[in-house]
């Protein structure tokens, strides 16, 4: 069961409870909606509606709003609220609750989020789709002397119980947590212009590439200079806003000229804060001068031809000589110069023999023994260049 809870907002509940009736435009047939329960005065505006009336919806309407009117003239406090408060259960396709059962479903999510019978609220199903799913409509004013607010904080950690616990429940699949996935919730804009345009909507394609980046980063052992060339070769560009003491204290990332907050993006694990302790991307505050420095940078690391992507390196001793192409990570000096170590410890080791190295830039002619980072170096490698070498030198 996945369980999503839209912005709040103040004023009327007039847009809310006409889109869950159908009232809009949005393409759930009234045929296709179901009342589970409501503990409004005004009656199910169903029936009105299947007869072309939205009679029974604006009194319903009028009776939600009217609790933050009673509330005006009873508390003195200028303090903006919203109480508007809409929330949506959704089952994985092919699994199904009868009416009773989301009624309950229903009572103990509320009940959970800390609504009571003395807040009003209305809930619907929708059956267009190929997934049941409920809408909840509520007013978070509790109708009590003191005219209390529903509390959100912990929200939507609660919610995420909840709906586990209605899992368990009722024998549902098991949905993953947020923390658990890449997954995110798209606007209906986004997702109709990603259709014009037979392309997947943009904050979509942003999280698929900081995912990315973000795996390989740990793969490696990477800290946050690591994550921010692997961002940028996917042309993804981050921005940090940062605390009194000059620390990060969140951030952002740019792609395709769009900058979106990590916790509009995902607050579940791509905000500063979870990349440091959930994700495990290590970064030493000492080191904020040089990471800002990093972040600055626009180009691409080695990404602009052939020639800057390899470093060539020459080992030689009197009696030996072998010529080692590899690609680094990234071309800052302290990883190249720990391949080339470690390049130097592997030649030593087999030929007990110390070796020098000098860097050579345009080095294309010769024959070379090909490193990459993901491939482990062999002694084969280097008797089959050199036998390559032996076989394509002239005969005399």
């Amino acid at each position: 069961m996945i369980a999503k809870i839209f912005p709040k907002s103040s004023g009327s509940f007039k847009k809310r409870i006409r889109y869950i009736f159908g009232c809009t435009k949005h393409d759930h047939a009234i045929s296709e909606i179901r009342t589970i329960s409501l503990n409004c005065l005004a009656a199910d505006p169903l029936p009105s509606l299947q007869g072309g009336s939205e009679k029974g919806v604006l009194a319903m309407i009028a009776e939600f709003d009217q609790v933050e009117t009673m509330r005006r003239m009873s508390v003195d406090s200028d303090r903006p609220i919203k109480p508007v408060f809409h929330a949506m259960l959704s089952l994985r396709p092919g699994e199904h609750l009868n009416d009773e059962q989301w009624a309950q479903a229903v009572q103990t999510y509320m009940h959970d989020l800390g609504f009571g019978e003395d807040n009003k609220y209305v809930v619907v199903m929708h059956r267009d789709t190929d997934h049941e799913h409920v809408h909840i409509v509520a007013n978070r004013i509790h109708l009590d002397e003191d005219f209390r607010l529903v509390s959100d904080s912990n929200e939507r950690a609660a919610s995420m119980d909840s709906a586990s616990d209605l899992e368990d429940m009722f024998g549902l699949s098991k949905a993953p947590r947020p923390t658990e996935t890449w997954g995110t919730t798209f606007s209906h804009a986004e997702v109709k212009a990603a259709t014009s345009e037979n392309d997947i909507p943009h904050k979509a394609r942003m999280i698929a590439k900081i995912a990315g980046c973000i795996e390989r980063t740990q793969a490696e052992g990477g800290d946050m200079f690591t994550l921010v060339r692997h961002l940028r070769r996917q042309q993804v560009y981050i921005h940090l806003t940062k605390n009194e003491e000059g620390q990060p204290k969140g951030i952002a990332y740019e792609y395709a000229g769009k900058v979106i907050s990590g916790r509009k993006l995902k607050r579940s694990r791509l905000t500063f804060h979870k990349l440091i302790t959930q994700e495990g991307i290590s970064y030493d505050p000492e080191t904020i001068h040089e990471l800002e420095i990093e972040i600055a940078r626009r180009d691409q690391d080695d990404q602009n031809g052939v020639e800057k992507r390899f470093v060539y390196v020459r080992f030689f001793s009197k009696t030996r000589r072998f010529d080692v192409k590899f690609e680094p990570k990234s071309k800052a000096e302290r990883e190249i110069d720990a391949l080339v170590e470690a390049i130097q410890r592997f030649l030593s080791a087999i030929f007990g023999i110390p070796f020098e190295s000098k860097k050579e830039k345009e080095r294309r002619e010769s024959k070379y023994v090909e490193y990459y980072p993901d491939i482990a170096l062999t002694r084969d490698m280097f008797i089959a260049a050199k036998m390559r070498e032996h076989d394509e030198s002239p005969s005399i």
